[in-house]
């Protein structure tokens, strides 16, 4: 659980950056922001916030949506599906244009049934798993296929005869483990959900006696597992362990030995940073570095705005209920004038003209469809060297 001091400080971010001030304007315009601001995901929760922030402070300073300041109103979701409704329904009761989260596929599946007929955005890569989304629905990232498809690339790329999946219990990690087997036969134990590995619980991993391991599962339960398996002197060349895309984050590397995990491999979901220069604006912003999911999250902030606008240039009203959708495909799509993500204000000065605009993201172009699936969502490739993340610079071999 998030302590009361962090989420304070939280919240006077966000009232700084977005303006969300008790003294806010009478005009100002709500767009809900759902994220796990307590539980296991709070962490990455105020990083995506931030990334958020960033996108609607741009268009604030460039006026806003037909000259009304954006607000955000954020809600914490508990990490809960049992919880998740409540602050959904708040949003709504609060006029929100639009919802931007929730973070998790069981806080989304939990949504499904009471907000079908309402526009939200799920940024976060591991929601891009939820194949049963309403259409006014609008997911990001790789999907799960695609990602277990990459990760079976890098595998045969090792040469690898005999490879064994070990896969946790979170949604994310679980579809990534039922593509994985499904699709490419590799035979999965279990990790312990609640019990830290031990050496009884890592003898069937090495019974097995496999030539390369695929983990699928939080840092947490993964740290566990290295930690164990090097104190057997059984973890052996980190070159055989490949590594989901919830991996990819400082929270793996700050909890195992430097050296440890030296030149294993994995893969993100999210193609990050293709325009440049959004990882310094946002360590000079908070002092802190973009997670994956961050990213997307600003993507959906520029996304909203730029459809906001254009749904009010074009029929004079805020569209209700799914109808913002029509105009998140029109700016995301070719055909307009493209603007980058350091160009939100010239995409709002353009739609206030009557001109159409294609937006070109962090994560790339994401020319969404009419069903609310990007068509363009791409992954990479990387590996840990210097207790770091560096790239491994391919094309990706998997189609979306």
């Amino acid at each position: 659980m998030r302590s009361t001091g962090i989420r304070i400080r939280t919240l006077a971010a966000l009232a700084l950056a977005a303006g969300c001030q008790a003294d806010r304007p009478d005009d100002a315009l709500p767009i809900g922001l759902l994220l796990s601001y307590s539980g296991d995901l709070a962490a990455s929760s105020i990083n995506s916030e931030r990334a958020f922030l960033m996108a609607v402070q741009a268009a604030n300073l460039a006026g806003g949506v037909a000259g009304r300041p954006i607000t955000v109103l954020a809600r914490d979701t508990g990490s809960d599906p049992a919880k998740v409704t409540q602050p959904a329904l708040e949003l709504v009761a609060a006029q929100a244009a639009v919802i931007v989260g929730p973070d998790m596929p069981d806080l989304a599946v939990a949504l499904r049934i009471g907000f079908s007929q309402r526009t939200l955005i799920l940024p976060s890569f591991t929601t891009s798993s939820n194949d049963h989304k309403p259409h006014g629905w609008f997911v990001m990232g790789a999907g799960p296929s695609t990602v277990a498809c990459e990760l079976f690339a890098q595998v045969a790329g090792s040469g690898a005869k005999k490879p064994l999946l070990l896969s946790g219990t979170n949604a994310y990690d679980s579809d990534l483990a039922f593509a994985l087997t499904g699709q490419y036969g590799v035979p999965e134990i279990f990790l312990p959900g609640e019990v830290p590995s031990n050496n009884k619980t890592v003898q069937p991993i090495l019974d097995f006696q496999a030539d390369a391991y695929i983990l699928t599962t939080a840092p947490p339960a993964a740290s566990s597992l290295f930690y164990t398996l090097a104190a057997l002197d059984q973890l052996g060349d980190p070159n055989r362990w490949f590594l989901s895309p919830s991996l990819h984050t400082p929270a793996l590397l700050e909890n195992v030995p430097r050296g440890l995990l030296e030149g294993a491999r994995g893969v993100s979901a999210v193609q990050t940073d293709i325009s440049g220069g959004f990882q310094d604006s946002f360590n000079r912003r908070w002092q802190d570095r973009p997670l994956d999911n961050a990213y997307p999250f600003y993507d959906a902030g520029a996304v909203a705005v730029l459809a906001l606008q254009r749904a009010v240039s074009r029929t004079g009203l805020l569209p209700e209920g799914s109808g913002l959708g029509p105009h998140i495909v029109a700016v995301t799509n070719p055909g307009g004038v493209q603007v980058g993500w350091d160009q939100i204000g010239t995409g709002l000065q353009h739609l206030r003209a009557g001109q159409e605009v294609e937006y070109i993201g962090l994560t790339g172009p994401l020319r969404y469809d009419s069903s609310g699936r990007t068509t363009s969502a791409s992954t990479h490739w990387w590996t840990i060297r210097g207790h770091t993340f560096e790239p491994i610079p391919r094309p990706a071999s998997c189609a979306p």
